[in-house]
C-alpha cells in the first residue's frame, strides 16, 4: 500500500484489507463535487473545513467515558443508545449501535463513539480537503491518508493520540452503526460512521509510516451532502483548539445555522435544546448542566466567536429553574466569517444548478428527493 503522491493520483483502484483481513478493491474517482468541497473563500486560507448538513446535527457521540464503563453488562456489552433531536424544524430519532472491538489488553468490549472519535473524524474530513487526499471510492466520498499524517494533524492542535488508540478509534467508527428515522418512523439512514475502512498492517506502518496509505469512506450522508453541495465552510483551525467538546459543537452549529449573523440579529437557544441536540452528558444536578454550557460560552468569547451572552432564567412552581434562554451576540470576526461562508454558499448554489442541468432527468429526480440511505 506504500505509494508516492504522483502514483496515488494516477491510481484508478484502491486495494487494501479491512479489519477482518479481507481484501477489497475500490474504484477511485475525482468528481467535480469533490473539487468544490475542497475550495474555500479565501482560496489561500488552509484553516477551513466543512460542516455537513443533517449529519453533523446527529448527536452520535457519547461524552462520558466513566458512565459508559458503568453501563456495560458483564463488563463487555453496551445497550443500544437512543436519542431524539431536531434539525430544520423536524424531529429525528437516532439509535446508536455500539462497536465491538478489542481493547489494548486484547479483551473484546463494546464502545460508543466518543470525543476522541469525533476529533479523528473531523481531522480526516479536513485531510480530505487536500486535493491529494480526498477521493471518491466506488462513487462514495472518502479520504486516503497515512496514520502518521493523521497523528500529526491531531497533534498540531493539542490532541496527540498513540498509534494503537488511533487504530482503535478508526475501528470504533467503522463498527458503530447509526439508524436514523423521522418522527413518523421513516428510515433516513442505516449505516456505520465509516462504511469502509482499509488499514495498513502494523508492520507496513512501522516500516514506512509516512508513505503507507489507509483509506476510509465517509458516512453516506456526507456523500449525499457533497452531491447536493449543501455544506458550509467554518473555521476548523479555531474549532480544534477548544478545551471543551461542547464549545466545538456550539461553534459548528453557529457556523452552519447562523447564516444571518449580525449585531442586529442575535442567536437564541435554550439550555434544553443544547442538552438534547449536542448529545452531551446530562447530569441529574441541573446546575452542573448549566455550568458546562457557561464554560462553553466563555470559551467561545475567549476565541472571539461571541461578543456577549445574556441569560433569561425560566422558572416554574416554587421558583424552580425549568430552562434557560441564551441570547448570543456575535463578534465582528464571526460576522465576517459568516459572510465568507454565505458568498461561498451562493457560488455552490450556482454550481449545483449547472451540475443538475447536465444530468439525465431520471438522476435529477432521484437526487432532489429526501435522504433514504442504507449500507
Amino acid at each position: 500500500m506504500s505509494k508516492t503522491s504522483n502514483d496515488l493520483l494516477r491510481t484508478k483502484t484502491v486495494r487494501g484489507k479491512d479489519l477482518e483481513g479481507k481484501t477489497h478493491t475500490l474504484v477511485k474517482t475525482l468528481p467535480q463535487q469533490l473539487q468544490l468541497f475542497q475550495t474555500f473563500l479565501p482560496d489561500d486560507d488552509e484553516r477551513y473545513s466543512n460542516t455537513i448538513e443533517l449529519y453533523d446535527a446527529i448527536p452520535k457521540y457519547f461524552t462520558n467515558p466513566r458512565a459508559m464503563e458503568g453501563m456495560r453488562q458483564d463488563g463487555k456489552y453496551l445497550p443500544e443508545l437512543e436519542r431524539s433531536f431536531r434539525h430544520r424544524n423536524e424531529t429525528y430519532r437516532v439509535t446508536i449501535y455500539p462497536a465491538r472491538v478489542k481493547d489494548h489488553a486484547g479483551q473484546v468490549k463494546e464502545y460508543y463513539p466518543g470525543p476522541r472519535e469525533e476529533l479523528v473524524e473531523d481531522a480526516l474530513r479536513k485531510i480530505a480537503c487536500d486535493h491529494m487526499n480526498g477521493v471518491y471510492l466506488d462513487d462514495k466520498a472518502g479520504v486516503q491518508f497515512t496514520l502518521y499524517e493523521l497523528k500529526q494533524e491531531l497533534k498540531s492542535y493539542g490532541h496527540e493520540i498513540h498509534h494503537d488508540a488511533l487504530v482503535m478509534a478508526l475501528a470504533i467508527c467503522r463498527r458503530t452503526t447509526l439508524n436514523l428515522t423521522t418522527e413518523d418512523g421513516r428510515i433516513v439512514l442505516d449505516s456505520s460512521i465509516f462504511p469502509e475502512l482499509l488499514l495498513a498492517t502494523r508492520k507496513e506502518w512501522l516500516d514506512s509510516p509516512k508513505e503507507t496509505r489507509c483509506y476510509i469512506q465517509f458516512n453516506l450522508l456526507v456523500t449525499q451532502c457533497l452531491r447536493q453541495l449543501s455544506y458550509r465552510q467554518f473555521d476548523y483551525g479555531k474549532a480544534m483548539t477548544y478545551t471543551h467538546r461542547l464549545s466545538r459543537w456550539m461553534h459548528k452549529r453557529l457556523a452552519h445555522n447562523y447564516t444571518q449573523a449580525g449585531l442586529l440579529h442575535p442567536y437564541t437557544i435554550r439550555l434544553s435544546t443544547i442538552l438534547r441536540d449536542s448529545g452531551t452528558h446530562i447530569s441529574a444536578r441541573g446546575h452542573e448542566n448549566s455550568r458546562r454550557v457557561d464554560e462553553a460560552f466563555e470559551e467561545l468569547q475567549e476565541r472571539h466567536i461571541l461578543l456577549n451572552v445574556t441569560r433569561e432564567t425560566m422558572r416554574g412552581p416554587r421558583a424552580r429553574i425549568q430552562d434557560i434562554k441564551y441570547t448570543l451576540l456575535p463578534t465582528p470576526e464571526f460576522i465576517e466569517e459568516a459572510k465568507k461562508a454565505n458568498r461561498r454558499a451562493a457560488q455552490l448554489a450556482h454550481e449545483h444548478t449547472l451540475l443538475v442541468s447536465q444530468r439525465p432527468s431520471r438522476k435529477v429526480a432521484e437526487e432532489s428527493g429526501t435522504y433514504n440511505i442504507s449500507c
